[in-house]
């Protein structure tokens, strides 16, 4: 049983995956796309990877892609689904329940909202979220430098769809984030935090772009994380039900 085979790196018994009966498989230039840009998958067991791989498939058919000025292809198709899957990879609920279209610029574009240039967003309202493609693959590129577009964005959908949604997942994700800001009244924590100069200064905006730059660095480098926050890092473990360390345990990086 897949269930099983995968259990060991998550944290939550009750907010395990699903059990995959008929996983769905990627074809050859998908999975090819994926060993070579993420390094998350490639330090998954065989069982895992099939699970994460289910997944990806099940992202690109539930999502629509739309590019403007850029054509969508199957590697951008497949390199957004792993970036969104490598973060709900510990979370029953996988899927992003604010999000059905994912639109695709060449480089930073125009927002006549806003009246700025922006590299990505996240409209909750309108159910997308937005990428310049240059930016998403520079952030994918430099596995180490804690800027990652596509997980910074996908931060704040699976943030933005968990504040009224009832699953189990949502209900981990959101308690231990609660124990996360809780943890920061504290004036000796806020102290310990800037000290580090660990996150960049974005973070501070507010509670959510906290939250996409934790995210960011639990992914990027996560052993620097435990090591100058190991509170934070705990409970982002717990909140995203995933044991990176163990995932990653004497795995190179490939830049």
């Amino acid at each position: 049983m897949l269930v099983n085979a995968v259990k060991g790196i998550f944290f939550e018994n009750t907010n395990l995956p699903q059990l995959v009966v008929f996983p769905k498989e990627l074809n050859i230039l998908q999975t090819t796309i994926i060993t070579k840009y993420s390094n998350f998958y490639n330090c998954l067991n065989k069982n895992e990877k099939r699970v994460f791989e289910h997944r990806v498939f099940r992202f690109i058919d539930e999502h629509k892609f739309i590019g403007n000025g850029i054509k969508i292809t199957e590697e951008i198709k497949t390199l957004v689904a792993t970036m969104a899957i490598t973060l709900t990879f510990g979370m029953r609920r996988y899927l992003f329940s604010r999000v059905n279209t994912i639109i695709i610029y060449p480089k930073s574009y125009y927002s006549t909202i806003l009246d700025q240039y922006h590299k990505g967003e996240t409209n909750p309202k309108l159910h997308l979220v937005v990428f310049s493609w240059l930016d998403f693959l520079e952030g994918i590129n430099d596995k180490q430098d804690n800027l990652n577009l596509a997980l910074h964005e996908f931060s704040h959908a699976l943030h933005f769809g968990f504040l009224n949604e009832q699953s189990y997942s949502a209900y981990n994700f959101k308690k231990y984030f609660d124990q996360i800001l809780l943890f920061l009244i504290n004036p000796e924590n806020q102290k310990q935090l800037l000290n580090t100069n660990y996150l960049r200064s974005y973070a501070f905006e507010n509670k959510f772009e906290f939250l996409a730059v934790l995210i960011e660095h639990f992914f990027e480098t996560p052993t620097e994380f435990k090591q100058k926050l190991p509170e934070v890092f705990l409970l982002v473990q717990k909140m995203l039900n995933i044991d990176i360390l163990k995932i990653y345990k004497n795995k190179p990086v490939i830049n």
